[in-house]
């Protein structure tokens, strides 16, 4: 009986890791484009701004992340992947999110 708790209760926490992993993913990727998308943004705003928000808000719940920025003349595209800890190995390994912004431009 105890195993069966463990193992549920083990279950339901990398549950709560994973959906705060989540949440850090989708918000860093949003920021980041938000950041490269601005009139005087560049896809090193965007990057550097993804990472810093992955790095302060994702402890407890992130090992690793990587960030990919593009920026074209009408659209910021980030996307962030992120590396859950992993309590029980069957529910473990990464999370992407991808998140899109209009670029601000000046226009007559």
């Amino acid at each position: 009986m105890a195993t069966v708790l463990i193992a549920l209760f083990t279950t339901l926490v990398q549950y709560g890791i994973r959906f705060h992993a989540q949440r850090v993913a989708e918000a860093a990727a949003r920021e980041g484009a938000v950041a490269a998308a601005r009139y005087d943004g560049t896809e090193g705003a965007g990057s550097s701004t993804a990472k810093e928000y992955v790095t302060d808000d994702g402890k407890p719940a992130v090992t690793g992340s990587s960030v990919s920025v593009s920026r074209t003349a009408t659209e910021a595209r980030v996307t962030v992947t992120v590396e859950v800890v992993t309590l029980a190995p069957w529910l473990g390994g990464s999370i992407t999110s991808t998140a899109t912004a209009p670029v601000e431009r000046f226009v007559e």
